[in-house]
């Protein structure tokens, strides 16, 4: 039902501007455009909107929060808030949906948000923003179209004295989801990523493309040419980001007018506005990353494959790249699917519909990241502190844990189930224990990495 996908969305920015992220507000209101917006003067509406937030940025940098700078903040938070206004009232009216209907539809939900919680575990940002899409889903019966479809995928390679195997493995991608490949380097991930991109021919097993458009006399080609396949090593470009842009647009057929829209909408939505003009080596890395992304969107893709996107992001850049690349994962206008492989486990985590462990070539999981864990006779925590393992081991004999296992300078302590959160942190601040490092592991396939050896 779009009435909800709508509400839902119209929902979140308000509550963006309110906490005054206007950063996030402002991505996600172009968000709303692309999707729901009427008129073509919205699009540019948004693009505008976005500028100002970029202007406001800047000069807030410079002068500090001056009168007049927080007065065109206030200004900028009530034309975010009135376009949002527009666009959801004119989607409801156009599909005929009373407001007492929308404001049921978002107490059901909220209904649904506060019973859906899981054991005590503190969700990031992303994690939140990931459960709203999934309830949306639910509640509006969306998208289960498989843009791929694997079967039985395997491929050899290497020389006589060393080789690999990337074993058996069947995989679905569909429109809306985003599937993460992990596990240590080596074990397979690039080779799988790039056999899906049309890069690597397979020596066994059946590959399918339901949403493109394949020639037989260039199959390989045809495939490469409607995917979206992001490096780990960016290749040098030459030109500036705008160029490329354009360029990259009007190989995929899209020309004129429309080619300078979709380029100014994409340089605004990933944050590129500054360096639009920028050649290679004016920019950092980050941005090379974030302009890859933009040179595989502009043209809409069904399919976006990235190769450790994060490897040279820092902290924060990380965060932003994959809440950007959930939300356009979310789209409704243009949904995509993405399959994205990362050393960063928590991160990806974090965003990820389905989750895919390889070692040695070998899948050992292939599943819902929710699903992961659900069935887990043991909670496991991973910890740092200065304490060695002996006395761990005595602060710890009050509660019910089977044993502990070192990785590395951090500990993994395996748990019954009925130990919470905070009961194990409890035991840590009574006897004035700083910690240094916490996470619990139980549903995260970081315990697959585990060496599984321990002392009792």
């Amino acid at each position: 039902m779009i009435y909800a996908n709508v509400s839902t969305r119209a929902t979140e920015i308000e509550k963006l501007v309110a906490s005054n992220e206007l950063n996030s507000a402002t991505k996600r209101l172009m968000d709303l455009v692309e999707d729901f917006a009427i008129e073509k003067r919205q699009k540019r509406e948004a693009i505008n909107i976005r500028a100002i937030y970029n202007e406001l940025r800047e000069d807030s940098r410079l002068y500090g929060r001056t009168e007049e700078i927080n007065g065109r903040t206030k200004q900028l938070r009530n034309q975010i808030l009135e376009l949002n206004d527009v666009i959801t009232e004119a989607v409801l009216a156009q599909t005929n949906v009373s407001k007492e209907i929308v404001n049921l539809q978002s107490r059901i939900t909220s209904e649904y948000h506060a019973k859906d919680n899981v054991d005590n575990e503190i969700k990031t940002k992303l994690e939140l923003e990931k459960d709203e899409f999934i309830r949306a889903k639910r509640l509006d019966k969306p998208f289960t179209n498989i843009v791929f479809e694997g079967k039985g995928i395997s491929k050899t390679y290497g020389s006589k004295s060393i080789k690999f195997t990337l074993h058996p493995i069947d995989l679905k991608l569909r429109l809306g989801e985003i599937t993460a490949v992990v596990g240590e380097n080596g074990n397979g991930k690039s080779t799988l990523l790039n056999i899906v991109a049309g890069n690597l021919t397979i020596d066994a097993g059946i590959l399918k493309y339901p949403f493109l458009i394949l020639n037989e006399k260039t199959y390989d080609y045809s495939i490469k040419q409607q995917i979206a396949f992001i490096p780990q090593e960016l290749p040098k470009w030459r030109n500036t980001v705008a160029e490329n842009l354009h360029f990259s647009a009007a190989i995929h057929g899209i020309k004129g007018k429309e080619n300078e829209e979709e380029v100014d909408f994409i340089i605004s939505r990933l944050g590129l506005n500054r360096y639009k003009n920028a050649g290679w080596h004016e920019i950092s890395g980050g941005f090379k990353m974030r302009f890859s992304l933009a040179r595989a969107l502009v043209w809409g893709p069904k399919l976006v494959i990235l190769d450790e996107p994060l490897a040279n992001l820092d902290i924060n850049t990380q965060t932003l790249f994959l809440q950007d690349l959930r939300n356009l994962a979310n789209s409704v206008a243009n949904p995509m699917s993405v399959l994205v492989s990362s050393q960063h486990l928590h991160k990806v985590e974090s965003i990820a519909d389905n989750i895919i462990f390889l070692k040695d070539g070998v899948t050992i999981y292939n599943d819902k990241i929710k699903n992961f864990g659900a069935d887990r006779e043991e909670n496991i925590y991973e910890i740092e502190c200065e304490l060695l393992k002996e006395d761990l081991m005595d602060l710890l004999e009050n509660i019910a844990y089977t044993h502990i296992e070192t990785v590395g300078n951090n500990f993994l302590i395996y748990a019954s189930t009925h130990v919470t959160d905070l009961q194990f942190l409890k035991i840590f601040t009574e006897n004035n224990i700083k910690l240094n490092y916490f996470r619990n592991i139980s549903k995260s396939t970081r315990k697959l990495f585990t060496t599984n050896e321990y002392d009792t």
